[in-house]
């Protein structure tokens, strides 16, 4: 069933395990892994805390957005960072995804 879907998003809390359980779905689907959390973490050359602690919350989130905005997904199984949901942007272009 996991296969019949192009990309299946990962939306929760920080800490629900979004991470660990992507990584599950891929092995079974043989889909590829997303974590939007590690491609901050690639952009900025920080840890995710580092980084927020040295532009604030609203500057981090601004990064968030531009990253799900700049996915472009096909047979994926993407983990979302837990301050995802706040981007209307960002959740209405994972839905076309």
């Amino acid at each position: 069933m996991i296969a019949n879907f192009s990309n299946i998003i990962l939306i929760g809390m920080a800490g629900a395990g979004k991470s660990t359980i992507g990584r599950v779905l891929a092995g079974l689907s043989g889909k590829q892994f997303l974590d939007t959390d590690d491609l901050i973490t690639a952009r900025t050359g920080m840890a995710l805390q580092d980084f927020l602690d040295q532009v604030g919350s609203k500057r981090f989130q601004q990064l968030e957005e531009q990253t799900l905005l700049d996915l472009n997904p096909d047979n994926h199984i993407i983990a979302t960072g837990g301050s995802a949901i706040y981007s209307d942007k960002g959740m209405a272009h994972l839905q076309t995804a």
